[in-house]
């Protein structure tokens, strides 16, 4: 039976027998119509299960398998035409065992399993009448798949390898029904593989007894690479053998026994770019016997499994393109299937190859590959992993290919430890400001060019062609420090250093004004230079390989590589000025009718040092402090003010209703959707708060909880004042009072509006954005007492309405974000407007003058309120008209 090493009886775990039992329970209960005997008797006998489980790895398991067949299930909707299908994404299935169990049979166990299905990506043009069968259409573009699961229970037998299950599904089918889908499922997979049988296969057939039904699919042939115990076939004699040929640099990569596994795994986690020669021609370059309409670009080395002495045996998988994530994708025509091991001698890795037929079945094993890990990168060869793949045919042969070259084409994160960079360019910089300059020393203070968060950097630029780039910059190296891990800085030795060498990798994608966002053209440079501390001036040579050379017989790739590039970048200061940010060019020193030549780019960014950045976001920590202070403070004032009016039923009336509802929308408009958008936009910039995200969450959280208690109380006090208001129906003058404070109120807020529409209008060309809005709303409520002066006013009030902790309190939490914005403007450098979560120049007015006018409103209307509570509410009128006439003429205004 199966190795104890993988199965072990569980008898003694009761939570997991109990967990196992229910998913037993409800799988069996699932299949009440399906008979497992006259489906899959005559292939896998049917036993009875002793009860005893067995935990399982990830024998009976297959990953990103290749599938067929099924159109149905997979078919674009009704009313649908196909715009573009997407042949990269073919669609795969996934299968796992959820339980298994012995049974009466020592050659037979029981499976419960999960067969998951993910269609290809379709891109489709809907057509949908409209509401109610109206003879319109609706039209729309859209990316589409399908997706199917089936719960299925079965048998496996150990001596012929083969699994019969039966078991139903559900798949979301037109006009958003559910399909109810009934299969039997038969796959063969045996105990032990070795490269001639890791490529397993089966079908899934519909159960559906009419082939007419909407349920009812056509059968479903699969295969996929299988994870099961492997028994090397070629190791290690013909493994070596074919190895043999192959020159490795002396400066290569080693590992010692227990690393080989994740340290490989991590590394070739990426695309290989295949190398084609001259002599490529048709099958000749291409390492399959079938032929194809395009050569592939790219490699990769798919489900790696290491055992004992570095062996390992994977898949190996051919594309057309490259992606940011690994693609794991089974297609057989396009795949080998490999078994090798990792040489400590010349430190490579070496394999034996087989190619994968179309019918899931694995033909000659004559393919060989070798790849090492260099620990020298120079300005041309940068590759962290460069490999050789042939063919052990003759020449004359079916089948032959010439011998192939790939490397990495990715980002160079996590590489070896010991590697080393060689500059070998440096003296074909000339005219450089950077070295010419180097004694030059001003007031301003540059980067030292220590870390290299401050040297890397973010660019966009757009020609007077009217093309757009966008892209980024950061270095390999500074002096002989080269950046292993690209989360962690590098202290440098000559900390005193004043020019510094440095590497860089420079990406970027262009883009025409009737380009879309996949048509851009992406650019990669290589470059080194130097970097002056003094003048923050960065000048470098960069080489750009041409993709559309062929490789001669003899010629090596860093051979077809322009390296007439020259970059200019300038940082900015460390005090960066208004207006002040990181600019350059990239340009071409060919002459323009050359076939290399390309316009310049023109690069510009801003720019945050670490410095900044640390300075930042202990500024945004206190900012949020604050906010979560003022909130609380507003509890507590509002709370007061909520007493005192329960002490004092009398007062109620006289509380303006107007007041309470601008107060009201100032904490959803102020609080609630400004502050959701900082955050947002400052965890959309994790490259300069890094390691916040999940401190951010915690904090807006709170955030929320006393927004909503202070907004809460608020609408409290308006409940509690608005039903005295209702029932103090006697008192008429109240409500007149209330109308003509509303009425002025809104003039005023209206005419205010406009006003500082006038003069926004005059500097900018568009509308009112969100923004302004949020501006003015905060203005507003910055004077959230005058509707109560003028409630106090317009019916000569004496009633001690605000207690002096409410209008005292919550008049200095809106004093105090302008006393903190003169303060911050004085003690802190420009910062980015998404940094800004306490006193936002997007929530409200400030600026030098309105942080002194506001306060000073704001300290003259509470003044106002506590004359007129101590004296009347004319008070504030001129002597003369504090008379009886003199005052109802302004009473009586209709307004």
């Amino acid at each position: 039976m199966l190795s104890k090493s993988r199965y072990f009886p569980c008898s003694n775990c009761i939570v997991l027998f109990t967990i196992l039992f229910s998913s037993t329970t409800a799988a069996a209960a699932s299949f009440p119509k399906i008979s497992y005997v006259d489906h899959c008797g005559s292939i896998v006998p049917q036993y009875p299960s002793t009860g005893t489980f067995l935990s399982h790895s990830k024998f009976f398991e297959l990953s990103y398998g290749h599938y067929s067949g099924g159109e149905k299930l997979f078919a674009a909707e009704p009313d649908t035409s196909i715009v573009r299908i997407d042949h990269s994404d073919i669609g795969y299935f996934n299968f796992r065992a959820t339980y298994i169990q012995k049974t009466k049979s020592s050659e037979i166990l029981q499976l419960g399993g999960s067969l998951s299905f993910q269609g290809p990506q379709v891109v489709v043009k809907s057509r949908r009448r409209g509401r109610h069968h109206q003879s319109f259409f609706l039209s729309s573009t859209v990316h589409t798949r399908k997706y199917v699961n089936f719960q299925l229970s079965g048998f496996w037998s150990e001596s012929t390898g083969m699994i019969c299950m039966v078991g139903t599904g559900s798949s979301h089918a037109y006009e958003g029904n559910i399909l109810h889908l009934s299969a039997v499922f038969k796959l063969y997979y045996p105990k032990m593989s070795n490269i001639s049988n890791s490529i397993v296969s089966g079908t899934l057939e519909s159960l559906d007894p009419g082939i007419h039904s909407l349920n009812y699919f056509e059968k479903i042939s699969i295969s996929a690479y299988a994870q099961m115990n492997y028994s090397y076939t070629h190791f290690p004699t013909s493994i070596r053998d074919s190895c043999s040929n192959i020159e490795v640099p002396k400066e290569t990569s080693s590992f010692v026994m227990d690393s080989v596994s994740s340290s490989i795994r991590d590394l070739l986690a990426v695309f290989l770019k295949l190398e084609h020669g001259s002599d490529c021609s048709g099958r000749n370059c291409y390492p399959f016997s079938l032929k194809k309409d395009s050569i592939p670009s790219f490699l990769s080395l798919n489900q790696m499994y290491f055992s004992e002495e570095g062996k390992f045996h994977a898949r190996i998988g051919f594309y057309n393109h490259s992606r940011s994530w690994l693609d794991y994708q089974f297609l057989p025509e396009d795949s080998l299937v490999g078994e090798g091991f990792w040489d400590h001698e010349k430190n490579q890795m070496c394999l034996v190859a087989c190619q994968v037929l179309a019918n899931a079945s694995v033909g000659d094993c004559t393919v060989g590959l070798s790849l090492w890990f260099p620990l020298v990168f120079t300005i041309k060869s940068r590759s962290r992993v460069i490999g050789r793949i042939w063919s052990n045919k003759n020449k004359n042969d079916p089948g032959y290919f010439s011998t192939m070259s790939f490397r990495d084409s990715g980002r160079y994160q996590n590489l070896v430890p010991g590697i080393k960079y060689q500059y070998s360019v440096l003296e074909g910089i000339s005219g450089c400001d950077a070295i010419e300059n180097s004694a030059y020393m001003g007031s301003r203070t540059y980067p030292d060019g220590i870390l290299r968060h401050d040297m890397s950097f973010s660019m966009f630029s757009v020609t007077k062609g009217g093309s757009s780039a966008s892209g980024e910059a950061y270095p390999l190296s500074i002096g002989d420090t080269v950046f292993v891990d690209s989360f962690v800085e590098t202290q440098m030795d000559d900390v005193n250093a004043t020019l510094r060498n440095v590497s860089y990798e420079i990406s970027y994608w262009s883009y025409t004004d009737s380009s879309s966002s996949s048509d851009g053209v992406h650019t990669k440079i290589s470059a080194e230079g130097v970097y002056n501390s003094r003048n923050g001036h960065l000048c470098m040579v960069g080489c750009m390989f041409n993709e559309s050379s062929v490789l001669d017989k003899q010629e090596k790739i860093e051979d077809m590589m322009d390296c007439k590039i020259l970059i200019n970048i300038q940082f900015p200061p460390m005090d960066p000025k208004e207006g002040e940010h990181l600019n350059g060019t990239i340009r071409s020193t060919r002459e323009m009718g050359d076939p290399l030549y390309f316009e310049p780019v023109s690069v510009s960014s801003y720019k945050m040092y670490a410095e900044q950045a640390t300075e930042s976001i202990w500024r945004i920590d206190i900012e949020i402090i604050i906010v979560v202070i003022s909130l609380t403070l507003s509890c507590i004032f509002i709370r007061s003010q909520i007493l005192h009016a329960k002490k004092n039923p009398d007062v109620l009336p006289a509380i303006s209703i107007t007041m309470l509802v601008v107060m009201s929308l100032g904490f959803v408009i102020t609080l609630i959707l400004n502050f959701e958008a900082m955050l947002i936009m400052v965890k959309n910039k994790q490259n300069f708060f890094s390691n916040s995200g999940e401190w951010m969450v915690v904090k807006e959280v709170i955030v929320r909880v006393l927004t909503l208690v202070a907004f809460i109380l608020h609408l409290r006090m308006l409940q509690v004042a608005w039903s005295a208001r209702c029932a103090d129906e006697g008192k008429k003058d109240f409500s007149v009072a209330e109308q003509k404070t509303m009425k002025l109120c809104l003039i005023l807020y209206f005419s205010g509006a406009v006003i500082a529409w006038l003069v926004k209008s005059k500097s900018r060309s568009h509308w009112w954005n969100w923004e302004d809005l949020l501006s003015y709303a905060g203005f507003i409520l910055d004077g959230f007492l005058f509707p109560q002066i003028l409630l106090n006013l317009f019916r000569r009030s004496h009633e001690k309405a605000l207690s002096v902790a409410f209008y005292v309190g919550m008049t200095a939490i809106r004093i105090f974000p302008h006393v903190y914005d003169l303060y911050r403007a004085q003690t802190t450098l420009p910062r980015l407007q998404f940094s800004y979560i306490y006193a936002s120049p997007q929530v409200d007015f400030y600026s030098l003058s309105w942080n002194i006018i506001i306060p000073l409103v704001g300290i003259l209307l509470a003044t106002s309120i506590f004359l007129q509570q101590r004296y009347g509410g004319n008070y504030l009128l001129p002597l003369r008209l504090r008379k009886q006439g003199g005052y109802e003429t302004i009473a009586e205004l209709n307004l």
